[in-house]
């Protein structure tokens, strides 16, 4: 069972290895879908933060101040899918908290206005919510899938753990 975790978080992290643009990865996705997961909160906001910043280790330097507020964001959004109880409603949560604090972090760091910093992320920011919303639903499918055949309503982490 524990194989099947380890195998889960090296795939989380081979995905930001494999050439994908930047901007789809399946990380946030997995952040907003951690409480349909695990009912364990320390693993719901520890996991998504630790691959975050593990597989950041060997990518291209980020500024401390936007890579802690990613990482913020990270930790977050589990609260916000539990506050919600609704897929749709947590991605568009966790990706409105992403525009706001990871670009109002970029430009506390670069200066400049603060207006054009937000719309000039919009591109970027709007390929990152599309790349979240597909992943959640693929997750979401995946676990219905994975429910009818093993005909339990218990967390996939949870029985794994």
């Amino acid at each position: 069972m524990f194989k099947n975790i380890v195998f889960l978080v090296a795939l989380l992290i081979a995905s930001r290895f494999i050439g994908l643009p930047p901007n789809f990865s399946p990380l946030l996705a997995m952040a907003v879908f951690m409480p349909r997961l695990t009912d364990d909160k320390r693993l719901q906001y520890l996991l998504p933060v630790a691959i975050m910043a593990f597989s950041n280790l060997f990518l291209e330097p980020v500024n401390t101040i936007i890579l802690a507020t990613i990482l913020t964001v990270f930790a977050i959004t589990p609260y916000i899918t539990r506050r919600t109880k609704s897929l749709f409603w947590a991605s568009v949560g966790a990706m409105s908290l992403w525009h706001v604090a990871v670009n109002g972090s970029v430009w506390f760091i670069g200066g400049g206005s603060l207006m054009e910093t937000y719309v000039s992320a919009i591109p970027f920011d709007f390929k990152l919510a599309v790349s979240t919303g597909l992943y959640v639903a693929m997750f979401h499918y995946a676990e219905t899938i994975y429910s009818l055949i093993s005909r339990s309503n218990a967390k996939l982490l949870d029985r794994l753990v």
